[in-house]
């Protein structure tokens, strides 16, 4: 949240998917964020709720989903993968 320089709110508020945002702040959040320029084009409503569901998960289970996308595409990630998780 810090390198959008937004607060939670108005971050919630953009990330809100019956309330799209316009070209103006995409582009904005973009450049703060150093994405490519129309990164936001290609998302949707359904993409933007999933992405606000993920983020409401607790940390353990984000990590499974990192996991996973890791095995799925090596070397997507630009971080290091999470330590293991041990499945119940």
């Amino acid at each position: 949240m810090n390198a959008t320089g937004l607060s939670k709110g108005r971050l919630s508020q953009l990330l809100d998917p019956s309330e799209p945002f316009g070209d103006v702040a995409a582009r904005n959040l973009e450049e703060r964020l150093h994405l490519e320029p129309g990164y936001f084009d290609a998302m949707n409503a359904s993409t933007v709720e999933w992405a606000v569901k993920f983020d409401s998960l607790p940390p353990e289970l984000k990590a499974r989903w990192a996991q996973l996308v890791d095995m799925l595409s090596p070397g997507l990630a630009d971080s290091p993968p999470p330590p293991p998780v041990r499945l119940p």
